[in-house]
């Protein structure tokens, strides 16, 4: 069993030509990721009116998602209900597989964020993962974060785009009426002069995930726990390469948190397998329970099942236990969790 790489949020990315960036974006990548960033209060601002007439057509329970570009022209937006099992996946990034698509900003990535959207009463809770893109997730405060966690509203940006998630029906309506600025703040804890919440420096937030409106504290003190192993094989191996035909992967709690990618892209993912049928940044990892984890399809090409099903439609996330595989293409993905952990 191999030790634990290196956090991928960390790591630069490998420059191969592929279609996960082009030639003009290596060079634009010389000069410095706060230089490109955008306005988010000023993107707010130009969008302010056309959120107020979106918000105004949502009902309660619902939560609106809404991409603009830096002048806040709207480029992409979708509405989402609450969930009443799984929670939501919504998949962000230049590619058309994504559920939510921004095929203009040549700085996001095909597969950028990862946004979910869970059961349970009160504000919906959200959690969003950076997928390990070169420009990012960048909060209100101007602080680039792996990983966020927010109850019922957020505003971010990635490379060139903003976005904007709000609740639907009174609450957003509530949340958006106003002046520019106090509409600002109210969605983000954070005025025009930079004061108030200061968002990724939270003292409650999980380590390395910002924190944002009381969402699941921990103590950031702990240790991280051992939660088993993750094993990745290929069911249609060539007999000569059986040496290539599994990995595995030690995971504790914190890297569950911040999400474990799972794909080609060796620089990129924390389990990297060798085969086309697998997509370069192909599902994220994340805990849900002591005795279960979370997969997530990030628009692969080959899709993410259950371990039963052999075809069919892709699922948006699979429930992953010990015993029962999830596929990701033709890979077998499974789980040993670590000695001792009680099933109820």
């Amino acid at each position: 069993m191999v030790s634990k790489p290196d956090d991928p949020y960390d790591r630069r990315l490998a420059r191969d030509g592929s279609d996960e960036e082009s030639e003009n974006d290596v060079l634009r990548d010389g000069r410095s990721d706060e230089q490109r960033s955008i306005d988010l209060l000023q993107a707010f601002a130009r969008a302010h009116a056309v959120l107020q007439a979106l918000i105004v057509n949502t009902r309660d329970g619902e939560t609106l998602l809404v991409a603009t570009d830096a002048s806040g022209f709207p480029v992409a937006q979708r509405v989402i209900r609450r969930p009443d099992g799984l929670p939501h996946a919504i998949v962000i990034g230049r590619h058309n597989r994504c559920t939510l698509n921004i095929p203009s900003d040549s700085r996001v990535s095909l597969r950028h964020i990862l946004l979910t959207a869970w059961p349970g009463q009160g504000a919906l809770r959200l959690r969003g993962y950076d997928l390990g893109g070169r420009a990012g997730i960048v909060l209100a405060d101007g602080k680039r974060v792996p990983g966020f966690s927010a109850l019922g509203h957020v505003a971010l940006s990635f490379g060139r785009t903003a976005m904007f998630v709000i609740p639907g029906g009174a609450a957003g309506r509530d949340l958006l009426a106003g002046s520019d600025e106090d509409a600002f703040k109210r969605l983000t804890g954070i005025d025009s002069r930079g004061g108030g919440m200061r968002l990724a420096l939270s003292a409650m937030a999980e380590p390395s995930v910002a924190q944002l409106g009381g969402y699941r504290p921990v103590d950031v003190d702990a240790r991280p726990l051992s939660r088993g192993a993750l094993r990745l094989r290929s069911l249609q191996a060539r007999a000569g390469n059986k040496g290539e035909a599994a990995k595995e992967l030690d995971v504790d709690s914190e890297q569950l948190q911040r999400g474990l990618l799972i794909g080609r892209y060796s620089d990129r993912c924390s389990l990297a397998g060798s085969g086309r049928n697998l997509s370069r940044v192909h599902a994220l990892v994340t805990e849900e329970s002591p005795t279960s984890l979370l997969v997530y399809d990030l628009a692969s090409t080959n899709g993410v099942r259950p371990g039963h099903e052999t075809d069919g439609p892709s699922h948006p996330v699979v429930r992953l236990r010990d015993g029962e595989p999830v596929m990701l293409g033709h890979f077998e993905l499974s789980w040993a969790p670590p000695a001792g952990v009680r099933v109820h």
